[in-house]
């Protein structure tokens, strides 16, 4: 078992010296509205890879009128005690994130922690999933293949890359050839192999949300369509690279890419004829607090990780019998 044993907090949000100690089965947080309850998640979340679970900037965490927040927390795994620390370091009036593993930031220190142990992060906005834009559903899905491949943001990273230096000789209308084609074979060969990862990403999501719907005795099965209009499963690269060339005046006018997997949308279908954006309020969030106990179900039984799970403002809009599912899930 992997489980934070405690965590220090100096000078974060509204703490300037606090300390608290934790289970290793479930930990609740309760309290009056501005006490901090979120603030503890965020901390915990910073101990990982990435800006939080609030995606906040580092300037606006740090208390105020203070040089710079410190993390410091004993992160159980097995029999091993980890000390571990974030804390910021002002680099040119750029505030960043410093992570070290027993006073040692090296990757491979940080790797031995991480990969064993993703991050997932529910947050109240998380309830508007399937009501929300394209953009908030493949975060999610990518959200979830990076708790098992912690590589994959690299992947999503690059391609972006490409794509944004693509739009930029578009719009020079310098004619480097040369580079223009390399940049699209760039781009196609990550395009697919991304298409490939959420694709892969949602057939072990169904199966194993399904699997608790069935359990739990609710009456729904949930299905997913891919929303793209360029994209089919036996696409190459060739092709994919032929029609990157055909798009190129229209993405000139237009701006960006025309198509990508940074356009796609994924739709969720319950019982196979409605969407899932038309249940109730608490339904919808029982089906996403689901999937993310699903992925975790996944991380540990086929992937021998042990995922840390973040919920913020879990049970609001559930009703009693979605709470005591939630609750015997968890436990």
């Amino acid at each position: 078992m992997r489980y934070f044993n405690s965590i220090n907090l100096i000078n974060f949000r509204n703490f300037e010296n606090y300390s608290i100690s934790f289970s290793k089965y479930c930990n609740v947080f309760y309290g009056k509205n501005g006490s901090g309850k979120t603030n503890i998640l965020e901390a915990i979340s910073l101990l990982s890879k990435g800006r939080g679970l609030r995606k906040d900037k580092f300037a606006n965490i740090i208390k105020k009128n203070k040089e710079k927040f410190i993390i410091k927390s004993d992160f159980k795994s097995e029999e091993i005690i980890y000390n571990l620390t974030a804390e910021t370091k002002n680099i040119n009036n750029r505030f960043k994130k410093i992570l070290t593993v027993n006073n040692d930031k090296s990757f491979d220190s940080l790797e031995l922690i991480y990969d064993k142990t993703p991050f997932l992060n529910f947050l109240p906005e998380t309830e508007r999933l399937f009501q929300s834009t394209p953009s908030v559903r493949r975060s999610l899905v990518d959200q979830f293949i990076y708790s098992s491949q912690n590589k994959y943001n690299k992947l999503v990273n690059r391609y972006n890359k490409f794509i944004q230096e693509r739009s930029k000789i578009l719009m020079s209308n310098k004619n480097d050839e040369s580079w223009l084609n390399q940049l699209e074979k760039n781009i196609s060969q990550d395009a697919l192999q991304i298409y490939s990862l959420r694709e892969n990403q949602i057939k072990v999501l169904l199966n194993n949300l399904n699997i608790y719907l069935k359990d739990f005795k609710l009456p729904f099965k949930i299905d997913v369509k891919l929303i793209d209009k360029f994209y089919t499963h036996n696409i190459s690269y060739n092709e994919y690279e032929t029609k990157l060339k055909d798009i190129r005046k229209i993405d000139i006018l237009i701006g960006g890419c025309g198509i990508g997997p940074h356009k796609s949308d994924y739709m969720f279908y319950v019982n196979g004829n409605s969407y899932v954006s038309q249940l109730s309020t608490g339904q919808q969030k029982t089906i996403i607090l689901l999937m993310y106990l699903s992925q975790c179900k996944y991380l540990s039984e086929e992937k021998s990780k042990k995922p840390i799970l973040l919920l913020d403002e879990v049970c609001s809009h559930l009703d009693e019998i979605n709470r005591k599912i939630l609750l015997n899930l968890v436990e």
